[in-house]
């Protein structure tokens, strides 16, 4: 048998066990249907990071996208019934939702999604936005060293994530004041009970208590308490926070990618615990600094995805 016979063997038998133990791979296409809670940027940004991690994957998908906000449910059920897809993607709350009443047999990948309440049934998986509180105490304490009594005023609803930021807090050496309270009628009495007693005060998630008009007052007091205020994402940050934290979209999109690509090769969502966040961006307002007196490490500046002044519109 001559070598270039042999060499085409060797070849051959390589490509088969490729395919053998690569089915996915060797497939023409993957069908993805992608439901959109709303058309903002973090979901496309979301969705770029899982169409890229798949891609780098050598996963080819045929993708059709559908955006609650344009279509009714009505329209979008059938559409993706018809389309068979191996699973379905969804970005935000409201997309899981309706996914997880409607398609009970096709797996369902979500990211975006703060309540996991909402998102559990056999067939589904996926990426909660919920930022780690030890990963966000970590980069406080890192940008801001000197402050160390962090206020939080929290209702029933936020319960949970405020114990464990409070938690955290004595873990990491920093003292956390903490008032539960009813509702936002509530807020203004809260912020004057702490400001003689915190350096930072801390916003939860909670819809009880954070509305437009008690944001408000929450920073316009905080700015004159000289009390710098971590907002809940970089639109609080432009709005007078000094500083906020937001999920890093497109790599929660990349964990998205790698759970489908788990679940295409064969792995039920049931058996995929649903992760949180690895990476974080933060935003600053350097004129908000300048007005506490605070003086922000270049370096910190530099490192910030957002920087907003005075002129930010």
């Amino acid at each position: 048998m001559s070598l270039k016979t042999i060499l085409r063997i060797f070849l051959i038998s390589s490509v088969l066990l490729i395919i053998c133990f690569n089915p996915l791979r060797a497939a023409d296409r993957v069908v993805v249907s992608v439901i959109y809670s709303a058309d903002i940027e973090p979901y496309q940004l979301c969705w770029e990071g899982f169409k890229t991690f798949l891609g780098g994957k050598n996963v080819a998908i045929w993708v059709s996208k559908y955006n609650l906000k344009e279509q009714t449910p009505e329209k979008i059920i059938p559409q993706i019934s018809g389309e068979k897809p191996q699973l379905i993607f969804c970005l935000g709350t409201k997309a899981a939702s309706l996914a997880r009443l409607t398609f009970k047999e096709i797996p369902i990948i979500y990211a975006l999604v703060l309540e996991p309440d909402e998102v559990k049934d056999s067939n589904m998986t996926g990426v909660l936005m919920d930022i780690p509180a030890k990963m966000k105490m970590e980069e406080i304490k890192r940008i801001l060293p000197g402050r160390h009594s962090m206020g939080i005023i929290y209702s029933e609803a936020a319960g949970t994530q405020a114990v464990e930021l409070v938690q955290t807090c004595m873990g990491l050496g920093l003292k956390a004041v903490a008032k539960r309270v009813s509702s936002e009628k509530d807020l203004p009495e809260a912020v004057q009970s702490m400001n003689d007693k915190i350096d930072c005060f801390l916003m939860v998630p909670d819809p009880k208590i954070y509305f437009p008009q008690s944001v408000k007052y929450l920073l316009a007091e905080s700015m004159k308490d000289k009390i710098p205020v971590v907002g809940l994402s970089r639109y609080y940050t432009k709005d007078g926070a000094l500083l906020s934290f937001d999920c890093d979209y497109q790599d929660l999109g990349s964990q998205a990618g790698e759970i489908a690509l788990k679940v295409l090769d064969g792995a039920k969502p049931k058996d995929i615990t649903p992760v949180l966040p690895r990476k974080l961006n933060y935003s600053l307002n350097t004129s908000v600094a300048d007005k506490l007196g605070i003086k922000m490490d270049p370096e910190i500046v530099k490192g910030a995805t957002y920087i907003y002044d005075e002129n930010s519109k």
